[in-house]
């Protein structure tokens, strides 16, 4: 799948178009969460304007021995490859490589990175397994996943109370 730079843009939630060395920063504090806790997300463009990265990093004040001082939630690396024709190459999710048979994983990885920031720009914490399930699991369709949605088979009608309704009568 190919973008246009600003589609890109538009898809990590950057509301401008960067430039070499460039970088676009996003952050929140939660005193309360495991001591104090830094969720930051940017995007930054490599020297020569044909390499994007988006990441998204987790900083705790007082790690706990179940929890890391660093984490990196996500990492999303893109390249330029022809006029203005960028693709994603590369996603990372929870220090590991993402499945690329996933289909539109490269428009998932940015939909969820723009559902993270936008949690960030409200000042809240994102919950990070929500957003995955929201964004990287959900396979769009019909029905509403998390209730179980619609079933596929189609309503029967008889066909006489299709013509009784011509006749200004009938219902079903």
């Amino acid at each position: 799948m190919s973008f246009t730079f600003k589609e890109l843009m538009d898809k990590l939630g950057v509301p401008k178009l960067i430039g070499a060395y460039e970088t676009y920063p996003w952050s929140t504090y939660d005193e309360e969460l495991d001591g104090g806790t830094t969720c930051s997300a940017e995007v930054r463009m490599g020297a020569e304007d044909d390499d994007i990265e988006a990441e998204i990093q987790i900083v705790r004040d007082a790690p706990t021995d179940e929890s890391l001082m660093m984490e990196q939630i996500c990492l999303i690396r893109g390249h330029l490859k022809g006029d203005n024709e960028w693709d994603i190459h590369d996603f990372w999710l929870n220090a590991k490589p993402h499945d690329k048979e996933i289909y539109d994983w490269q428009g998932k990885s940015c939909n969820f990175f723009r559902a993270v920031v936008q949690d960030i720009s409200m000042n809240k914490m994102p919950d990070f397994d929500r957003l995955i399930a929201r964004e990287l699991h959900d396979r769009g369709g019909g029905g509403d996943n998390n209730r179980g949605g619609g079933g596929g088979k189609k309503p029967k009608v008889r066909g006489e109370s299709l013509m009784g309704m011509k006749k200004g009568g009938g219902g079903f």
